[in-house]
């Protein structure tokens, strides 16, 4: 059972709320308490009062959460009393959805500052963003009262952090999360506040940005070109899509492309970041986690933005001479992508069907295409040879 005295209040119930960095709270000997706007869910945790996250690896073994709160978002005193007694708070929301947490926070604030509490407290946004704590205190800043301002400077930290574990959407039960048995989760040390937390698997790094961007331009890159070359494959699970010879390929060679970017940039070694990109595909193909594409492709829009996982990596790579043609061809992809059930996906297919890839790439993922016009021909030119 976990240490009482110490309490992690964590925003999202979800996949990576509990299935990532819940677990490894709890884990760590921290009790939990799970806010969430989806009732229904909150009212499920709270009658089981338990949850599972399988943990799948070279063994599957189980790990049984327990001994948690669950409130909703509207429970707003009680939420804001959580954060005003506990040791840390966590976001696992999705990025579009930071705003949404501010008001929440605000009052625990103004709660912890009424009671005269002064020691620290860290917000640590866990978002497949980069600079997601960063833009969680700018949201913050706007909901909070400006008179508490300078003590949310002088007590709180936002460091920014990292994420990387696939934890899929339940398939039988909401009550049992499966999660590949790996993590990543650096934090910059020179944002947090305080000692270590000690929770397990969370490391206070100096070097943030360098791996963020290695994660995003690697990782999430490797996903985004599996998943979208996947999807107009007709793959549903992204084990299958990896299998395809022309996906594989492709994912292949855009991870070579980041990282021989990378490389000039931050200086990883070629050991260091092939390493990386190897261990990629095996985590992708195994067949015990079923991760569907449709959830790595959603939301194109944030997906196509000038720092994100495709259109960031190929300018980056045209800015130290390296032709992105496998980084165009996911980008192209993208620009394919249409599902009833993603409003970005048909918001982007009606800016592409009136004004084209170039108004796309120029105005909506922010390109200079002054600068790196190279990009916008070889995506043209991929969008004519796709399947």
């Amino acid at each position: 059972m976990p240490n009482t005295s110490k309490r992690v209040a964590i925003f999202g119930a979800g996949s990576t709320g509990r299935g990532h960095v819940g677990q490894l709270a709890y884990a760590s000997g921290y009790s939990l308490a799970f806010v969430d706007r989806d009732e229904a869910l909150i009212a499920e945790l709270a009658a089981a009062g338990r949850y599972t996250v399988r943990l799948v690896g070279s063994a599957i073994r189980d790990v049984v959460v327990e001994g948690f709160s669950a409130y909703p978002l509207s429970a707003e005193e009680a939420v804001a009393e959580e954060i005003a007694h506990c040791d840390l708070v966590l976001t696992a929301v999705l990025a579009e959805n930071l705003p949404g947490v501010a008001g929440c926070l605000s009052r625990g604030i103004i709660r912890r500052a009424q009671e005269g509490i002064e020691a620290p407290l860290n917000v640590i946004a866990c978002e497949n963003m980069i600079g997601g704590s960063t833009a969680l205190k700018r949201h913050v800043l706007q909901a909070l009262e400006p008179r508490y301002h300078q003590y949310l400077r002088n007590t709180l930290g936002f460091p920014d952090a990292m994420i990387s574990r696939v934890v899929p959407a339940p398939r039988v039960s909401r009550l049992l999360l499966e999660a590949e048995d790996y993590n990543e989760w650096p934090v910059d040390r020179s944002g947090y506040l305080g000692q270590d937390p000690q929770i397990e698997g969370l490391d206070l790094v100096d070097n943030l940005p360098a791996l963020l961007e290695r994660k995003l331009f690697m990782h999430n890159t490797g996903h985004a070109v599996c998943g979208y070359l996947g999807w107009l494959k007709g793959y549903t699970v992204m084990c299958d899509a990896i299998l395809d010879p022309w996906v594989r390929e492709a994912v292949y060679g855009a991870m070579t492309e980041s990282g021989q970017a990378l490389m000039h940039k931050h200086g990883f070694t070629e050991e260091s970041l092939w390493a990386y990109r190897d261990g990629f595909i095996p985590r992708v193909q195994g067949r015990l986690i079923l991760d569907p594409v449709s959830r790595v492709i959603r939301s194109p829009r944030r997906k196509i933005g000038r720092n994100e996982r495709l259109v960031g990596p190929a300018c980056m790579a045209l800015d130290y001479g390296i032709t992105p043609r496998n980084l165009a061809l996911g980008i192209a992809a993208l620009l394919r992508y249409a599902s009833a059930d993603d409003a970005e996906s048909i918001e982007l297919q009606n800016a592409l069907q009136k004004q084209g890839p170039a108004y796309v790439l120029q105005e909506v993922a922010e390109v200079d295409l002054q600068r790196h016009g190279a990009l916008l021909e070889l995506v043209q030119a991929a969008m004519r040879n796709l399947p």
